[in-house]
Order: C-alpha cells, then structure tokens, then sequence
C-alpha cells in the first residue's frame, strides 16, 4: 500500500488532467464507438501511467529537490 501512495504522490496537475481526459474519452468510446476517441484515450492514458509526455522533455513535471543540478551555467557578461 506504502508503494501506491508512493507512487501517487509525484504525480503533477498535468498527469491527472491526461488521466482524467484519458477515462473521458474512453467513456465517449463506449457510448460512440468512434476510434478517434479510442485513440485519444490510449495515447493520453498511456502518457499518464507512464510519465511519458512532450518529446524533449519540455513539459515534464518539476524536479524535486532532492535531485541534484546537472547542469551549471554562468552569467555571461560581455567585455566592454
């Protein structure tokens, strides 16, 4: 049970709408039976459970901070 709580808590606002957009779909699939909209459902339930999301990375949920920073920039200052 400790693992499903776990699990749950580092999902992000982003990841519940995809779920919740997922099981909406899925239900105007049972009621339609069009395949777009079991199409929708799969690939947004799919990006949802498993965290997978914009190629690139660049809508990922944030970072916690016990990570640590792998990239370090500095502040470019031009000579004048």
């Amino acid at each position: 049970m400790e693992q499903i709580k776990n699990y749950f808590k580092d999902w992000g606002t982003a990841r519940i709408i995809r779920l919740v957009l997922s099981v909406a779909l899925g239900i105007a699939y049972y009621y339609n039976r069009e395949s777009l909209y079991l199409f929708g459902a799969v690939i947004l339930g799919s990006q949802a459970i498993f965290n997978i999301s914009c190629p690139g990375g660049s809508c990922e949920t944030p970072v916690r901070k016990e990570d640590k920073t792998i990239i370090k920039t500095e502040k470019y200052e031009p000579n004048k």
